[in-house]
């Protein structure tokens, strides 16, 4: 099966040890990310294995790295770590499924076993498209 969803902006950023949860600008990012999975998916998770990945982003050199987007990507597809502090506040404008505390495409990133991302000079406004195969 394959599901294909568009998202307007640029994707999360994962920045190393610094969380994507916690920073304003990338919670904007994370909710429209999993606002658009989540309704693409039908809210069922992923129960598979093998699960493919394709990222394609339409933005600017400067938006930020392409390694960067797709760990942001993968990261916000699951829940957030359970230690992860949330401020229920800055997500009570979501539908609580979109919530950071629930998986919305699989419970583990760790089920993607092929990712294929490349960025794509923008012409308007930033976008990206995710393209989840299983």
């Amino acid at each position: 099966m394959t599901k294909r969803f568009p998202v307007r902006g640029v994707p999360p950023k994962k920045d190393g040890a610094n969380s994507m949860w916690r920073k304003r600008a990338e919670i904007a990012r994370l909710k429209a990310l999993r606002t658009a999975a989540f309704d693409a998916l039908g809210g069922e998770l992923i129960a598979s294995e093998k699960v493919e990945l394709a990222l394609q982003v339409h933005a600017d050199v400067a938006a930020g790295d392409l390694d960067n987007f797709i760990t942001g990507v993968c990261d916000g597809l699951m829940a957030a770590h359970r230690n992860t502090p949330i401020r229920d506040e800055e997500w009570s404008d979501v539908p609580a499924d979109v919530h950071p505390r629930r998986a919305v495409a699989f419970e583990d990133d760790s089920c993607v076993c092929r990712i294929v991302a490349e960025r794509i000079p923008c012409v308007g406004e930033p976008h990206y498209e995710v393209e989840l195969s299983w």
